[in-house]
């Protein structure tokens, strides 16, 4: 998807917020595998509007470059940007304007399945980490497609995620066909919203990528009918998502 033809820059924080113990448990992992005296810079690469570069910075005591090929997303990203270690550029994954063996971590949060070229991405990566560098990558893959909260309101919607997602092997084959070795993988439990009535309205907004393609009489249906079921259950009960977490190492 082009962003810059779409108005998604404008929504996709509200969008797809995140509770800051979310972006702790994020932060957390990255740092549970690559420990943070062994970061002082890391390649946000598809760092869209830019959530997690400011953090990013801030955990791991590091300069940030925040990589996107979307000006209208990183225009957003440098609204909101006064950390002096950020800095952001537009450019494709496939050539990143990044020395060789000058980085020490890439972060990619749902990024995998937007590359148009993962292979030469993958070895992008590989060109500017330093020997022993990281990839951590959090990505949703079809082989979690039952996870995704919004199917059975949006039914098009699964031949979608099943023909845009990947599955995990490709994502592992990708990055060590590159030269990488996996040394780690799990799945997380990553909270959407507190309870179906936030979900709905986080919904609503249409920041996801996915919902973006379906026609719009049946998201406005879908719509309604998520809010009908969010008025029916427990407001307590918070709305999950399985997602995939790779580190990969140089």
């Amino acid at each position: 998807m082009d962003y810059d033809k779409t108005n998604m820059a404008a929504v996709y924080d509200s969008g797809r917020e995140y509770r800051p113990e979310t972006l702790r448990q994020w932060l957390d992992l990255f740092s549970a595998h690559v420990p943070k005296e062994n970061v002082s810079r890391i390649v946000d690469l598809g760092c869209g509007t830019g959530r997690y570069s400011n953090p990013l910075a801030d955990h791991f005591e590091a300069d940030v470059i925040g990589i996107d090929p979307s000006e209208k997303m990183l225009g957003e990203a440098r609204k909101k940007s006064a950390h002096r270690g950020v800095v952001f550029k537009q450019a494709s994954g496939e050539t990143l304007p990044v020395e060789e063996n000058s980085t020490d971590l890439v972060v990619m949060s749902m990024v995998f399945h937007h590359l148009r070229e993962p292979r030469s991405t993958a070895s992008e990566c590989h060109r500017v980490l330093r020997e022993g560098g990281c990839v951590c990558l959090r990505n949703s893959t079809v082989d979690a497609i039952e996870s995704f909260s919004y199917l059975k309101f949006f039914p098009s919607v699964r031949s979608i995620i099943q023909e845009q997602l990947p599955t995990r092997d490709r994502v592992s084959s990708t990055f060590e066909e590159a030269g990488f070795h996996t040394i780690a993988h799990e799945i997380v439990e990553h909270r959407n919203s507190a309870n179906w009535a936030d979900f709905a309205e986080k919904i609503s907004g249409r920041a996801d990528s996915f919902l973006a393609r379906i026609p719009d009489d049946e998201f406005d249906a879908g719509i309604a009918a998520l809010r009908d079921y969010a008025g029916s259950v427990d407001l307590a009960r918070p709305v999950v998502q399985d997602i995939d977490f790779f580190v990969f190492q140089r």
